[in-house]
């Protein structure tokens, strides 16, 4: 195997950095500091370990990509993998500020390296060119990256890398990781009710990004707030050299405004910004996974495309840390919650509006589930109406209330389910 001999030397600086991303070479035992409550994502990733293409680990801001690593990495000396022949590298360490040097470097150090994990890899300019070069010539048994969804999802990385890459998108904690962490075991026994009411309003509240769990409202809403504002400067207004102010007023409104139909026009003519920009800023906030933007259904796409659109946070927490708003609205932190869960699935989602409102209607081949969210055991009738005229006019369909606690199906074929328990999947 090439060990790179011919290399120029590398700094002590970035050796020492090396070897401490890595401590399981000194013992693998290390490991288990890092890798946290096991997320939900990582039997997926690993079994796609199955084939060689490069792994690319895309989501939000802190929302766990790293810990995911780690947990990998775990799984890989639990199968029986050397620890010196896993290799990770965090290229947010200023000594760490070549690629290509960093793993030459690291190949003297091990050069039986066959695992590559390369975190924060926007931070690399063309690293997807180099990653290529590692794919096509065998000279790693796996390769896998993570950043910002910006960087990993870009056109020049889709060329780059098309038919050698599978993409795992990464959320905050989903409702069942955070009981987890709130050691709720069993969330779906009687026993445990009580808790688990509690735990969901608390979810709702506070969110699930993980460095917010355990933390009191006042230190959580100061992590969200400061990494709302890392998203707006450094994931949209750098990264597609945006102006910072207007990305600002953008946002504000959108997240003041979640579960609200909108379009490009109407936020132009709020804001007083020109359509143009509009047009050309809100995208920025969906492709770093900041907002997920919902279009409106129709079997027809010109139809679709000249309605409405509706817009969520990617975490309910980041929501009510930064937006405006008068009360605590259990109703549209449901909602968003109920978004970011479907998107979660992999789903494809809509809204639809006629008379009355359907807040989601999820599209799976040829069968459709019409959704709404009423975060209340009295539900209002216009709900089940908005339901019922859905159904009549797009034939049979799976017809849902979300509630707060009731549960029941009632003559119509409406199922009602609980939020806790919709959630979790059960």
């Amino acid at each position: 195997m090439e060990t790179f001999i011919n290399s120029k030397p590398h700094s002590i600086a970035m050796k020492n950095a090396i070897q401490k991303w890595n401590p399981w070479w000194e013992n693998p035992a290390n490991i288990g500091k890092l890798t946290g409550i096991a997320r939900e994502a990582l039997p997926i990733l690993v079994r796609t370990m199955e084939a060689r293409h490069i792994k690319d680990i895309i989501g939000v801001r802190r929302c766990g990509k790293t810990v995911l690593m780690y947990q990998a990495i775990n799984s890989l000396l639990e199968k029986g993998a050397k620890a010196e022949n896993i290799l990770y590298l965090n290229f947010d360490d200023p000594a760490l500020n070549s690629m290509e040097e960093a793993i030459k470097t690291a190949l003297q150090l091990k050069p039986d390296i066959a695992y590559i994990f390369l975190d924060e890899i926007q931070n690399i300019k063309e690293w997807e060119k180099t990653a290529r070069v590692y794919y096509d010539t065998n000279r790693f048994q796996q390769i896998f990256v993570s950043g910002s969804s910006a960087s990993l999802i870009s056109r020049d990385v889709g060329k780059t890398l098309t038919g050698r890459h599978i993409t795992h998108v990464i959320t905050p904690f989903s409702f069942r990781e955070f009981l987890k962490y709130s050691n709720v075991e069993h969330p779906e026994h009687a026993s445990e009710r009580d808790r688990t009411l509690h735990f969901i309003e608390l979810y709702l509240k506070n969110g699930g990004f993980p460095e917010t769990l355990g933390k009191d409202d006042l230190i959580a809403k100061s992590i969200l707030v400061d990494l709302y504002n890392d998203i707006l400067a450094r994931d949209i207004a750098a990264r597609f050299n945006a102006d910072l102010d207007i990305v600002k007023k953008i946002g504000f409104y959108l997240i003041s405004n979640i579960g609200s139909p909108f379009s490009y026009n109407s936020i132009a003519s709020a804001l007083n910004i020109h359509y143009d920009t509009i047009k050309k800023y809100v995208p920025y906030f969906t492709e770093v996974f900041a907002l997920f933007v919902v279009p409106y259904f129709s079997w027809k796409l010109k139809v679709q495309a000249k309605k409405d659109m509706k817009c969520y946070s990617i975490d309910t927490g980041i929501r009510n840390a930064v937006a405006f708003k008068f009360s605590d609205d259990w109703g549209k932190l449901a909602e968003n919650a109920v978004l970011v869960e479907l998107k979660r699935r992999g789903e494809d989602v809509y809204f639809w509006k006629n008379k009355k409102e359907v807040d989601f209607i999820v599209k799976a081949q040829d069968r459709l589930t019409a959704i709404n969210v009423s975060y209340t055991d009295s539900v209002p009738k216009r709900e089940t109406e908005a339901l019922l005229e859905f159904s009549e006019m797009h034939g049979s369909a799976k017809l849902i209330v979300i509630t707060k606690d009731t549960e029941k199906t009632d003559e119509r074929g409406i199922i009602y389910v609980p939020l806790w328990k919709w959630l979790l999947g059960s």
